[in-house]
């Protein structure tokens, strides 16, 4: 009797580090899947983060032509040395805005 309850809980045991395993790769390929959408979208973060002129276009462009590094490559210099702009107008002194 004791030796078929040894080999229970060692079927047990290795039921539950089956379990664990399967977890943990399913939990990695959850992160890493989390993380590749961070990186190809990284044009149309950086784009945001400066209130780009052109954020919409860099988001459009990026989803459709984002797996081509080259086209992510582009995107990620035009989100980078393209143009923002804040939404605030400045105002002078007076009230009127510069022209």
């Amino acid at each position: 009797m004791s030796a078929a309850l040894a080999l229970f809980i060692v079927f047990l045991a290795l039921l539950g580090l089956a379990v664990g395993s399967i977890f943990l790769h399913v939990l990695l390929w959850i992160l890493g899947g989390v993380l590749a959408l961070f990186l190809y979208f990284i044009p149309a973060i950086v784009a945001g983060a400066r209130h780009h002129e052109h954020t919409l276009w860099i988001l459009v462009l990026d989803i459709v032509l984002g797996w081509s590094g080259i086209a992510w490559v582009v995107l990620l210099i035009w989100a980078i040395l393209g143009e923002s702009h804040s939404g605030l107008r400045k105002l002078r002194a007076d009230g009127k805005p510069f022209s």
